[in-house]
Formats: structure tokens, sequence, C-alpha cells
């Protein structure tokens, strides 16, 4: 098959031919027909700051396809079924994996990191982590709901427990966090403020349900911009890793509020005011992938037209551009915020 392939030591992807294992009992064939550039890929393929665990690496964890082949153990899936494949890979033994939190699982991976990703013409992955995918849905967004989608979805509903009226915030408005704002609306947010860097971040905020956009400068305090703005911010989810704002946007806080921190930042987290965060009762969590209730929920709410994902797409292009289509994601060439890639065309 053709697929995508990052050499040991290389920043750029080649397209090579490479051969198909036998497939395994509990494994799907799969015919690749979308698959979604992410900020992660640029790390792993651009800047070589996160690694892959085996070679030859073929990257790519938004994959939806066709059903071409299935083992002699699988049972869920047939050939010709539309499916979208979860991006977390697992253990699947655990306490955690047997009762469907498997973000949880100490063997917690990325498919395209931990194993073959979807830059190819065919995949083949075990059966636990395929998802019915239904007409309604075409494949390019099909695909984003692995992680554009269920991540910022986990993060807002599960660890955020969103509640409807809810004043939210959402910091950080690229690839993830603009999905944020669009399950917060879903979900039946009341106020919704997107806080971004980049003017064009917050452009696609306002046209996913941001009511209100914070240009951040850089002497701005972010939280006492947010507390000005809003008189108390329920949920806050951060995804943009950059702890001083978390630090100042903790008096933001309304009583009862969470924050909840889904982007990876390298700077410590100081929050000097222990007192505040008990009166009022402020949880801060963390937040990791999904689990195995976000696309089969996602889908839920595509159907029931509260959802809707066409804006996400910002192109659909061949294997062989992905280098460059890596590229313009970084440099958000056009404000993009998914680029797909089709292996058939």
């Amino acid at each position: 098959m053709k697929a995508a392939v990052l050499p040991q030591g290389s920043r750029s992807l080649e397209i090579q031919e490479l051969d198909l294992p036998p497939l395994l009992p509990n494994q799907v064939k799969l015919k690749v027909k979308a698959c979604g550039i992410c900020g992660s890929d640029i790390h792993l393929v651009l800047h070589g700051k996160m690694k892959a665990s085996y070679t030859p690496c073929v990257p790519g964890h938004e994959t939806s396809g066709v059903v071409e082949e299935v083992g002699e153990e699988v049972t869920k899936f047939k050939k010709g079924d539309r499916v979208v494949v979860s991006a977390g890979t697992s253990c699947g033994k655990c306490k955690h994996c047997l009762v469907g939190r498997e973000n949880l699982c100490e063997e917690i991976g990325v498919l395209g990191f931990n194993q073959r990703g979807g830059f190819a013409e065919y995949l083949q992955i075990e059966e636990r982590y395929l998802h019915q995918l239904p007409d309604e849905i075409p494949f390019t967004e099909g695909a984003i709901l692995a992680d554009a989608v269920s991540t910022p979805y986990h993060a807002v509903k599960y660890q955020g427990e969103i509640k409807p009226g809810d004043t939210v915030a959402i910091i950080g408005c690229g690839g993830l966090g603009i999905h944020a704002v669009a399950i917060a609306k879903a979900l039946g947010a009341g106020r919704i403020f997107a806080v971004d860097i980049d003017s064009g971040s917050l452009e696609n905020a306002k046209a996913y349900g941001a009511d209100e956009l914070i240009l951040v400068e850089k002497t701005m305090q972010v939280g006492k911009v947010l507390k000005e703005k809003s008189g108390g911010i329920d949920l806050l989810c951060d995804f943009s890793g950059y702890m001083p704002n978390i630090e100042n946007s903790v008096r933001a806080m309304s009583r009862g509020g969470r924050i909840v921190l889904v982007g990876i930042g390298r700077n410590k987290l100081e929050i000097p005011m222990p007192f505040f965060l008990i009166e009022r009762q402020i949880r801060i969590t963390g937040s990791y992938g999904s689990d195995r209730r976000a696309i089969p929920e996602l889908i839920q709410l595509y159907k029931d037209k509260k959802l809707s994902l066409t804006k996400s797409i910002s192109g659909v292009h061949k294997l062989e551009d992905t280098n460059e289509f890596l590229h313009a994601l970084e440099e958000k060439k056009g404000n993009p915020i998914r680029f797909i890639i089709n292996p058939e065309l």
C-alpha cells in the first residue's frame, strides 16, 4: 500500500510502498477515506518534539474509512461499513479500559505514534477502536471526531461538567479549542468567552458561537478582563498550555467554578491563593484525550442538528501533499481549522 512515512531522523514525510502484515483475528482492514492533520503531527514530523515508538512510522490519528476485510473474531463490523477510528490506543485489559475509561490506561498512546496511523491507503486496527459512522456524516467530518472534537468534548462535558446556562471561557481557540466553543454551545452554555492571541482564531470562534472575543496582548491579565466582562466564569477550559493565564484567571471564577487544563505547556503552575480556592470551592482538573463515550455521543449531537462541523474542514488534499499542508497548518495559511488527507485522490 501507499503511505506517508516519517524516516528516522527526518523532518519530512516520504511516500513509500509498505506491505500490510497478516490481518489478526480481532482486527479490521480499513480503506482510509479521510485523515485529519493535527498540531501534534506538526510536533512529530516538523519539529521532532514528539516521538513515535515504532518504525517505519506512519502518522495520522484522525481517521475514517470503509471496512474492507474483517478478522475471524470480529463480530460488530462487516465489509462496507463506514467507520471512524478512536485516536487513543490502550491495553484493553486494565480496570480503566474494562469500564470504558481508556484515557486513564497506564499504556495510553495515540494512533500514528504507537502504531501505524491513517496517512496511508489502508489501516489495520483492532475492532474495539471502531465506531459506526452514519451515512449523513461525511468522512471528512467523521475523521475529526476522533480527536479534534472528542478531546474538547471530554474536557467540557465530563471533566468540566458543563451545565445549561453556564458562563464558559475557552482559552486557546486552535484546532481543539475552537471545537470546545462549538461543544459548549451545543450543550447549552449561556455565554461563551473565546480568548486567544490570534485574531483569525477568534474569528473562527465567533463563527462557532462565541459571544465575546478577547484578543490577548502582552501585558494583559486575562483573569481580570474575564472578571470585568463576565462577572464570573463557571467553566474555564484552557487549550493554550500557557500557565500564567491560568494563574491570573482563578479570581475570575464563580463560586463552585471548574477549571479544566487540556493544553500542555512547559511553564510551572503556581497559584498562591489557597483560601480563595477553598472558600469558593473552585476545582482545577486535567483532561487528556477522551474515552469510548465521546464519539457515539458526538454523532448523536450531529444527528440532532446541535453540532455542525462543516466550517472545520479547511481543505481536502492528496497523500502526496501532506508535507505541504503540515507547513500550511503551522503557518496558519488561510486561517485553517483542519486540513484533511484523502489517500484516494
